[in-house]
C-alpha cells in the first residue's frame, strides 16, 4: 500500500492553472464500515477539484511510516484539512508537538456517528480543531461539552448514483443495507458494567425506547436531574463515552423491531450487511440475507431496488446518508421520522416516514 495516494492536480492534467491555487488535503486515517472512509475521501476530493482547488488525498493506517506520511506535507499553507472519524488528532511528533499543529490550515473532523464515541479525539489540545456532524443535537452537544472544538456545523453526507445505473426489480421486497447485532448480546455488556454506569445505562435504554427521538445526552441530563445528581461538563462527556453500549443497543433494538414488523406483515425483506446471520425471524420465508459489500458497490444494489429501508435512531435530529443514497438512485425510501427530516424532506413523495414509537406505521 502506498503511504500517500495523490490525485492528479489540475496542472498534471494539462490544465493551465495559477501556481497560487489553494490547497486541500482530504485524509483517510482509518477504515470505517465497509471501507466507506476511503470512498468518502475520494468523493469529497472530486467535489473540491470541481470547485477549482488543488486537492490531495492522503490515505494511511497505523502500520505506515507516519514520518513518511506527514513530513512532505509540512511547510505549506492549506485552505482545508479534512478527515473522517479521524485518528490524526491524537498523533504527535517525537518532541510532543501534535502533527496537526505543524500543518498550516484549519482541520475539520467529519464525525460519522455520535460524538460520544470520539471523546479522546474531540478533547485533543489543538490550535485549529473543528467538527462536522450529521445531527443537529449532536453538534449542540459538542458545542457544550467539547470547548476545544473551535467551529462546528451540521452537514449530512451526500449520495452517489450507481455507475451502471439500475433496472428496478418490480417486487414488493424491501432492501435494508447495514450492520446488525443481537440486542440481547449488547445488553449483556450493560449488565457487566460497574455501578453507577449499569443503572444509568438501563434507565437510558428505557427512556430512548419510550421516546426514540430523545437525544442520549438530553436523556442523561434528565436522568441525573431525577436522581438529584449533577456532573461537571468534563465528567458528563466522560460518562457519555463510557455508556456507548446504549447507542449500540438502541440501533439494533429498532433495526430488529423494523424488520420484525415487515416480516409480521408478510412483506419480504432483503438484508445486506454484517451480522444478519444473528437475526432470528418469526418467519424465514420473508427474509433473504446477503453478505456485505464495500461501500462503493452498495449503490449498485440500491439502484436495482424499488424500496429502501432506513433505521437510524442514533441520528434522531439528523440524517443518515442511506436516505439520500436511496433518493439519488430512485428508490422509495422508508425512514424513521425525526424533527430534522420533517423539516428538510417532504413526506409521502420519494420519502415515506414512519414512527419508531409506533412501529406498525412502517407496515401501514
Amino acid at each position: 500500500m502506498e503511504t500517500i495516494s495523490r490525485r492528479q492536480s489540475f496542472s498534471e492534467k494539462g490544465i493551465n492553472v495559477m501556481s497560487e491555487k489553494e490547497k486541500i488535503i482530504v485524509f483517510s486515517s482509518r477504515e470505517i464500515c465497509y471501507q466507506s472512509s476511503s470512498f468518502f475521501a475520494n468523493q469529497m476530493a472530486d467535489a473540491f477539484e470541481d470547485l477549482g482547488f488543488d486537492v490531495q488525498v492522503c490515505e494511511f493506517d497505523e502500520h505506515d511510516d507516519l514520518d513518511a506520511v506527514f513530513q512532505p506535507l509540512y511547510g505549506q499553507k492549506y485552505r482545508l484539512l479534512l478527515d473522517f472519524n479521524s485518528t490524526i488528532t491524537r498523533m504527535v511528533e517525537e518532541d510532543g508537538t501534535p502533527v496537526l499543529d505543524k500543518l498550516d490550515g484549519p482541520f475539520f473532523d467529519y464525525i460519522l456517528d455520535h460524538p460520544l464515541f470520539h471523546y479522546n479525539c474531540l478533547n485533543a489540545d489543538l490550535k485549529n480543531l473543528n467538527g462536522i456532524f450529521l445531527d443537529e443535537a449532536q453538534e449542540a452537544y459538542v458545542k457544550r461539552y467539547y470547548p476545544r472544538v473551535k467551529k462546528t456545523l451540521t452537514m449530512p453526507l451526500g449520495a452517489t448514483e450507481a455507475v451502471t445505473g439500475g433496472k428496478k426489480t418490480e417486487t414488493d421486497t424491501v432492501l435494508f443495507m447495514g450492520t446488525y447485532d443481537r440486542p440481547d448480546k449488547i445488553y449483556e455488556m450493560v449488565d457487566l458494567s460497574p455501578e453507577p454506569l449499569r443503572s444509568y445505562m438501563k434507565e437510558l435504554i428505557e427512556m430512548r425506547i419510550e421516546d426514540p427521538i430523545l437525544p442520549m445526552e438530553e436523556g442523561f441530563g434528565q436522568l441525573l436531574k431525577t436522581h438529584g445528581e449533577d456532573l461537571p461538563d468534563d465528567k458528563f462527556s466522560l460518562f457519555m463515552n463510557a455508556m456507548y453500549s446504549v447507542d449500540a443497543y438502541i440501533r439494533d433494538y429498532f433495526r430488529k423491531a423494523a424488520v420484525d414488523e415487515l416480516v409480521r406483515a408478510k412483506i419480504p425483506v432483503r438484508l445486506v450487511g454484517e451480522g444478519w446471520e444473528k437475526y432470528e425471524s418469526c418467519n424465514e420465508t420473508y427474509v433473504t440475507r446477503e453478505k456485505a459489500v464495500v461501500f462503493g458497490l452498495s449503490f449498485e444494489k440500491i439502484a436495482h431496488a424499488d424500496v429502501l429501508l432506513n433505521v437510524s435512531p442514533f441520528f434522531n435530529h439528523g440524517a443518515h446518508d442511506r436516505i439520500f443514497a436511496g433518493m439519488a438512485n430512485h428508490c422509495t425510501v422508508l425512514t424513521d421520522q425525526n424533527p430534522y427530516l420533517k423539516r428538510i424532506l417532504k413526506d409521502g413523495e420519494q420519502v415515506c416516514m414512519y414512527s419508531l414509537k409506533d412501529i406498525r406505521t412502517l407496515s401501514d
